[in-house]
C-alpha cells in the first residue's frame, strides 16, 4: 500500500505500549485523540475475546463470515482484538492479504505470512487507498464508536467496487425465553438491570450499545447495496432443549459472566458508582445467569459496494 500510507498509519511505537490502568485492569494507551475502547486489553480480556470468537463460530456453523466472497485479495479486520479472526481467515485464504488493526498491540508475533497487524484509531481518517479492500470485517464493536455513520462512510470509501463489508455482533438487547424483552428498567431481575444500566450509561457517554438493530439502514445510508441481515438466537445459558443451542448457551454463559465486571467498571464508575457497589452488583448478575432463561440475538449484516457504472461508447 506504499510508503506514503505507512507514514500516515500509526506505527507500533513506544507510545502505544504505554497502557493505562484503572480498577486493577489494563487498558489501551491514551495517545489516541478519539478512540476509547471501554474494555480492558489485559490477558483476562484476551481470553474473553477468544471465547466470543468460539461463540461466533458456533453461531455460524464454523464459518467466519456470511458475505458471498470470491477470492478476496485485500481484507481488513477492524478492531481485530487478539487477531484470532484475522489469523483464521488468513489461514483459510492464502490468496488474500489480510490486515488487522486495533487500538492495542496485543496480537501474536507469529502469524500467517499473508497477515499483518497495525495499531490505528478507526475514528480518525482512514489512511488506506480508496477502492482498495475486497472485504471489510467489523465484529464485536458495539459501544466502540461515537459516530457509526462516519466510520461506515470511510469504510465505503475504502471498499473496492463490488467488494463487501460485514458487521457481526451481539444485539445488546435482552429477552426472556418466552420472547419478553428486558433491559428497560432498573426494577428487573439482575441481568435485566445490567443491560439497562450499561446501555443507559453508554448512551450518556456517547457510546451507543444498541447498534446492531440499525446496522442494515446505516450500511444502506453509506451507499452499500444488496444488504442482507441475519439473526441467530444467542442463549445466555444452557437452558435450551435443542442440543446445538444448549452448547452455544454453555459458552455464552461463560462469556457473559466474564463480561459483566469489565463492562460495569468502565461505564458505571463514570456514573458515580463505587468499585464496591459494582462488585456486589456484578456478583448478583453472574448468579442470575445461572438461574435465568435469557437470550439475545447474534446479528450478521453484510452489504456490497456497487460496481461503477460505465459510460456507453459513442459511435
Amino acid at each position: 500500500m506504499g510508503s506514503s500510507q505507512s507514514s500516515l498509519t500509526t506505527s507500533i511505537a513506544s507510545s502505544v505500549f504505554s497502557f493505562t490502568y484503572a480498577n486493577g485492569r489494563r487498558y489501551h494507551s491514551d495517545r489516541f485523540s478519539k478512540g476509547e475502547y471501554f474494555l480492558p486489553n489485559d490477558e483476562t480480556e484476551q481470553d474473553r475475546l477468544d471465547i466470543y470468537h468460539h461463540i461466533f463460530l458456533l453461531l455460524l456453523g464454523g464459518k467466519l463470515y456470511t458475505a458471498p466472497l470470491d477470492n478476496p485479495q485485500h481484507v481488513l479486520d477492524v478492531g481485530t482484538g487478539t487477531g484470532i479472526w484475522a489469523i483464521d481467515f488468513a489461514d483459510q485464504h492464502p490468496e488474500s492479504q489480510v490486515l488487522g488493526n486495533d487500538l492495542s498491540p496485543i496480537q501474536p508475533k507469529w502469524v500467517p505470512p499473508n497477515l499483518k497487524f497495525e495499531v490505528d484509531d478507526m475514528e480518525e481518517e482512514w489512511a488506506y487507498h480508496d477502492d482498495f479492500f475486497d472485504y471489510i470485517h467489523i465484529r464485536s464493536l458495539s459501544g466502540s464508536f461515537r459516530n457509526w455513520d462516519a466510520v461506515l462512510a470511510q469504510a465505503y470509501k475504502k471498499t473496492k467496487p463490488g467488494g463487501y463489508i460485514e458487521f457481526q455482533d451481539y444485539g445488546s438487547e435482552l429477552f426472556l425465553h418466552d420472547g419478553t424483552q428486558l433491559g428497560k428498567s432498573p426494577d428487573e431481575p439482575p441481568v435485566g438491570q445490567f443491560f439497562y444500566y450499561v446501555t443507559t450509561a453508554g448512551e450518556k457517554q456517547g457510546r451507543q450499545m444498541v447498534v446492531a438493530r440499525g446496522t442494515k439502514e446505516r450500511l444502506e445510508k453509506a451507499g452499500f447495496v444488496d444488504v442482507e441481515e441475519h439473526l441467530a438466537i444467542w442463549p445466555l445459558g444452557p437452558w435450551p432443549k435443542d442440543k446445538r443451542l444448549k452448547q452455544i448457551g454453555r459458552w455464552a454463559q461463560v462469556g457473559a459472566k466474564d463480561s459483566t465486571l469489565p463492562f460495569c467498571l468502565h461505564l458505571l464508575t463514570k456514573e458515580g458508582w463505587t468499585y464496591d457497589q459494582i462488585k456486589v452488583f456484578s456478583d448478583r448478575i453472574t448468579a442470575d445467569y445461572d438461574v435465568g432463561k435469557y437470550y439475545c440475538h447474534g446479528w450478521f449484516v453484510h452489504g456490497r459496494k456497487p460496481e461503477r457504472k460505465t459510460k456507453p461508447e459513442k459511435h
